[in-house]
């Protein structure tokens, strides 16, 4: 079964660099994936994204060979199920703070017995039985992304017990969120910010989990790659297409020069 599979290039580089796509226009989304990013996030958590469009976007990021992960609006498992047959290749799951929230996330992703994901093997994902049942089955147990969102700091609390549930591939630190619970909302770069970014680096590491985090510019990349960083979401398409507007006004208004004086 082709997949493009963002969870075997992150094993094998060691790196991966995606961006969220929040305006759900599969155009953006191909555009996505021929500047070279690894992989896209379709934001079914803040952005109005209906099962219909989800496919659309997931298929628009497999013609242009970046992995389709999609965030699903909350932690069950309805919903991490639509989106797996849909084809999504990992899936960010928000809002775990405590290990049952995250066996919960992760057996939402699993087939029986390793979990509870509901079977059919005539959905896009099992490209509509035309893959066998068991090697549809394998694959999917075997490559889907499973990305966690530590988004609370009740949760840094929680680090080590939350990661020692099997089936987690990145623990996802979300800054924004993160920063609001610690009463600093915004400041996402804060000392407490980056404090608690360490600790879930340090609970990682025993557990072979990745570490992942959002990044809006340059400057806060730096930052994350330097704390242990390897799964870095890199802005999100309405931002990165505003900037790039802007950017080329601002060039073409430079080049304008004052008309000579006395002339209207």
């Amino acid at each position: 079964m082709p997949r493009l599979s963002v969870k075997a290039r992150l094993r094998e580089r060691g790196f991966v660099l995606g961006t969220f796509v929040e305006v759900g226009a599969p155009g953006l989304v191909e555009i996505v994936g021929l500047a070279g990013f690894d992989f896209t996030v379709i934001d079914c958590e803040h952005a109005a994204f209906s099962g219909e469009l989800v496919g659309e976007l997931i298929r628009a990021a497999e013609n242009a060979s970046t992995s389709p992960v999609v965030r699903i609006r909350c932690n069950d498992p309805g919903a991490a199920l639509e989106a797996l047959d849909l084809g999504a290749a990992g899936l960010h799951i928000p809002q775990i703070a405590s290990p049952e929230d995250a066996l919960r996330a992760v057996r939402a992703t699993k087939f029986p017995p390793l979990g509870c994901r509901g079977f059919n093997p005539y959905v896009r994902a099992a490209q509509y039985g035309t893959v066998g049942i068991d090697t549809f089955r394998k694959a999917s147990d075997e490559d889907t992304l499973v990305v966690l969102h530590i988004e609370a700091h009740e949760s840094i609390g929680k680090i080590e017990e939350i990661l020692a549930v099997p089936g987690i591939d990145v623990a996802f630190l979300g800054p924004y969120d993160l920063s609001q619970t610690l009463g600093i909302p915004g400041e996402v770069t804060h000392a407490r910010v980056r404090e608690a970014m360490r600790a879930v680096v340090r609970a990682a590491k025993p557990h072979g989990v990745a570490v992942g985090c959002f990044a809006n510019d340059p400057e806060q990349a730096e930052i994350w790659l330097g704390e242990g960083v390897s799964y870095l979401t890199y802005s999100v398409d309405s931002w990165l297409f505003l900037d790039a507007c802007r950017r080329a006004r601002e060039s073409v208004e430079r080049l304008r020069r004052p008309p000579p004086k006395g002339m209207d």
